[in-house]
């Protein structure tokens, strides 16, 4: 296998390249003018130079370098004046840099990634290695060592019914997918099943997660933006609604035994919240910024007694009956 470019050598070369005038392109190598499908990126190109915009702000510049022994070298500059790189040979990558981390591919003769290692200022600080099922043509498992310890992860049958599974610590975890839009995960400790979870894609969008843990379910809805809107338990119904900024409105507990618990929030935070057993007002509870909290206590739906605490909400201040 031949030998990666030294790095100092593929940091002299990152700065050589004159300055351009840019030409609008809407794709990598490709001179059709401005590119708006999504965004408002641009990507313009002139020879070895690349530049890429947003809005008319420039987000990167890439240079180009070509080696006399095939070795292309890719610099990325970036305006806090930070640089990345990515060195192929021919259609292979052979390293690439992000800051003071650098990563090097080792491939067999047939051209198949071996190996991986990681340095950082300089120092190995990880190392992978693949391995291959010969007959399938496919990956079979992927060895990860760090000095904090050592993990695997397995991959199944790509065409049958796709798996993967991985080892961590104590910890043995396999991920089946069932279908497009259906994933089980399983956990185990030894012979011993910690955990399995479900992840689905309903037909309306989002995801769903469904954690199986020592005989206790839980459900998870997320919408399309990532955002909690629905959790479930045995004993518990939550449901949560959030404003434009994604920022978190409503919290609204219904609880199996009949109680409902209403939350509002402004900011991210807390201000009030309201207490109801089998739809009859019981408690309500009022959060102040500068004092602390009031709760008024309710008897058949009326409001009998206010109860002041202080900042640090368990002192109790004044209690005022009506």
């Amino acid at each position: 296998m031949r030998k990666a470019t030294p790095l100092f050598c593929i940091l002299m070369l990152m700065f050589t390249l004159p300055a351009i005038t840019p030409v609008g392109s809407n794709s990598i190598g490709q001179d059709r003018g401005r590119f708006a499908q999504e965004g408002d990126y641009t990507l313009a190109v002139q020879g070895d130079v690349s530049t890429l915009y947003d809005g008319g702000e420039p987000v990167w510049k890439r240079t180009r370098t070509l080696f006399e022994d095939g070795f292309e070298l890719s610099t990325y500059h970036f305006d806090d004046g930070s640089t990345d790189f990515k060195l192929y040979q021919g259609s292979r990558l052979v390293s690439e840099g992000v800051g003071k981390e650098v990563r090097y591919f080792y491939y067999d003769e047939e051209g198949i990634l071996e190996k991986t290692m990681v340095l950082v200022d300089e120092k190995i600080a990880e190392m992978e290695i693949y391995s291959y099922d010969a007959k399938a043509k496919a990956l079979n498992s992927i060895l990860t060592i760090t000095g904090e310890g050592n993990s695997i992860l397995y991959f199944g049958d790509p065409i049958g019914q796709p798996w993967f599974s991985y080892t961590k610590g104590k910890t043995f975890t396999k991920v089946l997918q069932l279908s497009p839009n259906l994933q089980v995960q399983e956990v185990w400790e030894g012979d011993t099943p910690i955990k399995a979870v479900t992840v689905e894609r309903p037909q309306e969008g989002g995801i769903r997660l469904t954690t199986s843990k020592k005989g206790f379910e839980e459900s998870e809805l997320y919408n399309d933006a990532a955002l909690l809107v629905l959790r479930t338990s045995p004993s518990l119904t939550t449901e949560y609604r959030y404003d434009e900024d994604r920022s978190l409105l409503e919290a609204t507990e219904i609880g199996k035994d009949g109680h409902l618990r209403i939350i509002r929030y402004e900011e991210g935070k807390e201000v009030s919240e309201k207490l109801y057993q089998d739809d009859v007002l019981e408690k309500e509870i009022f959060y102040s910024k500068d004092s602390g909290k009031v709760e008024t206590l309710y008897d058949m739906g009326k409001p009998y007694c206010d109860i002041t605490y202080a900042l640090d909400g368990q002192r109790v201040l004044s209690i005022r009956y009506r």
